[in-house]
C-alpha cells in the first residue's frame, strides 16, 4: 500500500543520505513525486512509500528524529479565484515560487512548481486556498 508523505529537510541535513537509510533500515520501497533539495537550503520532498502501515509509521518516526518535518499528504493545493484577494501574501511564503504575481500583478499558481507543504494555506487572510483532503493517507 502506499503512503504519501511531505518532508521538509532542515538545511543543515538536506544533502544527508536520510531517505536512502530509511529504505535500508525499514526494508522498504518509495518513489519521489517532487523534490527540490539544494545543499544549504531547506529542502522539500514528496515521497510515497510503498509499505505496511506499521512500516510506514516506524519510517515517520525515524524521519522526525532525524530532524526532518513530516506530514501526510494532500495531493493537490486548491485556490478559490471568487474569494482571492490576490493580496500576495502567500508568495512570500512559497518555497518553490509556485504562488506567484504575474506581470500585471495578479496572482498566480503554477501548479508543477507546487510541492504541496501548504504554508500557503495558514498564512491566506481570507481561506483561499485550501488542500485536496480527499487523497490524504488515514
Amino acid at each position: 500500500m502506499g503512503y504519501n508523505i511531505n518532508l521538509r529537510f532542515p538545511e543543515n541535513i538536506s544533502t544527508e543520505p536520510i531517505v536512502c537509510n530509511l529504505t535500508r533500515k525499514f526494508d522498504l520501497d518509495f518513489n519521489i513525486s517532487k523534490a527540490q533539495i539544494s545543499s544549504g537550503r531547506e529542502g522539500y520532498l514528496i515521497l510515497e512509500l510503498l509499505c505496511s502501515k506499521e512500516q510506514a509509521n516506524q519510517a515517520k518516526k525515524y524521519l522526525e528524529e532525524q530532524g526532518i518535518h513530516v506530514s501526510d499528504l494532500a495531493q493537490s493545493i486548491i485556490r478559490d479565484e471568487k474569494i482571492c484577494i490576490e493580496c500576495g501574501a502567500c508568495t512570500a511564503i512559497c518555497p518553490t515560487a509556485a504562488l506567484y504575481m504575474d506581470k500585471n500583478r495578479h496572482l498566480a499558481f503554477d501548479v508543477d512548481k507546487c510541492v504541496v507543504c501548504t504554508r500557503c494555506i495558514k498564512l491566506c487572510p481570507v481561506n483561499a486556498i485550501k488542500a485536496d483532503i480527499g487523497s490524504v493517507n488515514e
